[in-house]
């Protein structure tokens, strides 16, 4: 059955305006969407936010055993619009259009799929005549529900799924109080946007001259924990005083949570289904420096019995999406504090950083990839070129190969944007996972001190 995908990371459900988004800033959403790509078969139809790299393209269709003439990737920007809203690229409609029929396969036959099912995806859906009424619940912004910090605690809570202490606020005097009221607890507290992915706007306020703001990308260090300390140190980064709004709008709300530091970081993805069981698809390390920088699956140092609280948990949040209508991938955060609790932090109803490394894994390992292998991501490397990283690769004998079951994959290659790629290790084990990763960001490293 033949897919459209919808690369849409940039969608309005996580930036108000993507015309809008800094032009230095977009080749991070185009990364992001061309993760997604790793999923194409021969016969589907993508639609990125960015640039068609056809040297990229050309090596993800061999490493998948596929020509790139199977399938077909198009660019948003070669339309009229950079939004999503499809209404807004009738050109880019009808020639989806053509290309299904031309398929010689009805719309029916078609699926589609997406970083995020947003009401512009379920508008696709309706245009191009892939409709179905389970996707009807996203034309009214079931996504952002289950993209939403508050929202997750919110239900969290209610059906006894331990999170970290907290509070939802507005900027201001509440947001001043809630940080008062919860810095005693370990000294340090992380104040997040209540929709922003990637840590993107959370800052850490912090008595600890060493802790390190993981998933943070502010950090405010302070001397004292009494309020006018705290307010003084909000008013740094615009937050001690509410917002001005134009008249009825609201703005967006802050959730404060005690920030555990020293923690472990851990996630998990699952499908959820519309109506069955939801599947655990990965869970492992994430990688943080301070901010996510990589995974590694499965998890390592981690007890048995943590293993089957993860998972099982993991489970029943995904039941919690499940219940209020969602269906699709969900992504799951959770730290294990000093004192070995498991805590929660958010869902994401969503493709995840995650979700790429697993659709590459289950290609070319098999399905049960996380009983025989250790893998490990790496993004945002600095990188000369593709042509020079794939001819290292293959000189030393550490490009990834099917035969020998471990190696090296460049998952996205932004050499010519952003100047980085990001890589995939592959080993049968941590040792040679990791092992192969320090060689190549050896390598990578030599080539830009050149």
């Amino acid at each position: 059955m033949p897919k459209i995908l919808f690369a849409n990371p940039n969608s309005r459900a996580m930036v108000a305006r993507p015309e809008d988004i800094p032009v230095d800033v977009r080749p991070f959403y185009d990364v992001i969407g061309d993760r997604l790509l790793w999923s194409l078969e021969s016969g589907d139809i993508a639609v990125i936010p960015g640039h068609v790299n056809k040297d990229f393209l050309g090596y993800l269709a061999a490493t998948l055993g596929l020509l790139p003439e199977e399938f077909t990737v198009l660019s948003l920007r070669d339309y009229t619009s950079a939004s999503w809203y499809p209404d807004s690229n009738p050109e880019l409609v009808e020639e989806l259009r053509d290309r299904i029929a031309a398929s010689g396969v009805g719309a029916d036959a078609w699926t589609v799929t997406c970083y995020l099912h947003d009401r512009d995806v379920a508008r696709w859906e309706t245009l191009l005549g892939v409709n179905h009424v389970d996707a009807q619940p996203f034309a009214q912004n079931m996504v952002e529900l289950v993209n939403t910090k508050s929202v997750f605690r919110a239900l969290a809570l209610a059906a006894g799924v331990p999170v970290p202490e907290g509070r939802v606020t507005d900027p201001g005097a509440e947001l001043v109080d809630a940080v008062t009221e919860l810095m005693p607890r370990t000294g340090s507290v992380i104040v997040k946007q209540d929709q922003n992915s990637g840590g993107d706007g959370n800052v850490l306020v912090t008595t600890d001259p060493d802790v390190v703001g993981l998933g943070a990308y502010r950090v405010l260090r302070i001397t004292g924990t009494d309020r006018a300390r705290i307010r003084a140190a909000l008013e740094e980064v615009g937050l001690a005083e509410p917002p001005v709004l134009p008249r009825y709008t609201a703005g967006a709300r802050i959730v404060v949570e005690v920030y555990h530091p020293y923690a472990k970081t851990l996630s998990s993805e699952l499908y959820v289904p519309p109506r069955t069981a939801p599947v655990l698809l990965n869970y492992g390390d994430m990688r943080m420096e301070p901010v996510w920088k990589g995974y590694v699956f499965p998890p390592q140092d981690l007890a048995g019995t943590d293993h089957a609280q993860l998972c099982a948990d993991s489970q029943q949040i995904a039941l919690l999406a499940q219940r209020i209508g969602y269906h699709g991938l969900i992504n799951i955060d959770a730290v294990l504090d000093q004192r070995g609790r498991m805590l929660y932090t958010e869902f994401n109803g969503r493709a995840g950083g995650a979700t790429n490394i697993d659709v590459i894994a289950r290609r070319l390992l098999g399905e049960d990839y996380l009983r025989t292998h250790v893998v490990v991501s790496h993004n945002s490397l600095p990188a000369r070129s593709l042509g020079e990283l794939l001819a290292h690769l293959r000189a030393s004998g550490r490009l990834f190969s099917a035969e020998r079951g471990h190696g090296v994959i460049v998952a996205t290659d932004s050499t010519q944007t952003t100047g980085t790629v990001e890589l995939v290790s592959i080993g049968v084990d941590r040792e040679q996972a990791e092992g192969l990763e320090a060689e190549v960001e050896a390598h990578l490293r030599c080539v830009a001190g050149a």
